[in-house]
């Protein structure tokens, strides 16, 4: 199997912070189907990578800090 030749350059660690949900993306593109991922188009093409864009394509939303700071029962 191969494995993308961005890898170790890549930020896709910086996007996603849970380790089991970083593994999923990175088994199913950077060591899989690689070709498929957005951002690796992008390098390739010689185009900045936005942070938060995920190798579907999709760009990941921040979580809302109101949405973290509310009490439980709200």
């Amino acid at each position: 199997m191969s494995v993308c030749a961005h890898t170790k350059k890549c930020s896709l660690s910086d996007c996603i912070s849970m380790g089991a949900a970083l593994r999923v993306w990175q088994s199913f593109y950077c060591e899989g189907v690689f070709e498929r991922c957005e951002r690796f188009k992008l390098v390739e093409r010689g185009h900045p990578v936005p942070d938060r864009l995920l190798p579907n394509g999709k760009i990941l939303e921040p979580i809302s800090r109101e949405r973290t700071l509310r009490p439980a029962g709200s």
